[in-house]
């Protein structure tokens, strides 16, 4: 018998078990099946580690070039770092199956969090200083809108909005 574990604490971390008793085309194949699932999950951790890094580098980026009032030319308010950090702590409590957003500063000093598929599914949410989530969605013809504030983890609707996105 051959056993995959999948860790959900860590993804990452993915253990198959093939008994050598096991033998014959079918044994193979179901090994063959379980390397390539490895290798899928292993690139797609990476690649969002990447896209994490990038995320944060971005919101470095925000921090060091719109920290000062006007940073805009039109009067927009700095960004201060306790939006900074809370921005920060919301880009770290996303699931990790959750896409990357864009990221970009907003004129009233807060940081915008951006996912889109296209005119008709989009989701935004703006992250204050203390931890307010100010949101809106498009999906279709229904909209969605409200503040929540940023706890130990993601406010559920939060992560159901940004998944209604992609559906």
């Amino acid at each position: 018998m051959s056993v995959l574990c999948i860790s959900y604490d860590n993804p990452k971390h993915i253990h198959n078990f093939f008994s050598d008793a096991a033998i014959g085309v079918d044994s193979d194949y179901i090994e063959n099946q379980f390397e390539e699932i490895i290798i899928d999950n292993e690139r797609s951790i990476s690649f969002g580690q990447q896209r994490a890094k990038e995320v944060f580098q971005e919101l470095n980026n925000i921090y060091e070039d719109c920290s000062k009032p006007n940073w805009d030319g039109y009067g927009a308010e700095p960004v201060d770092l306790d939006t900074y950090r809370e921005s920060m702590r919301f880009i770290e409590c996303l699931p990790q199956n959750i896409l990357c957003p864009e990221v970009t500063p907003e004129p009233d000093g807060e940081i915008s969090f951006e996912w889109f598929k296209n005119n008709q599914r989009i989701f935004s949410v703006s992250v204050g200083r203390n931890g307010e989530l100010s949101y809106a969605g498009i999906y279709g013809i229904s909209k969605a809108h409200g503040t929540e504030f940023l706890g130990d983890e993601l406010p559920k609707i939060i992560i159901e909005n940004i998944q209604r996105v992609f559906e």
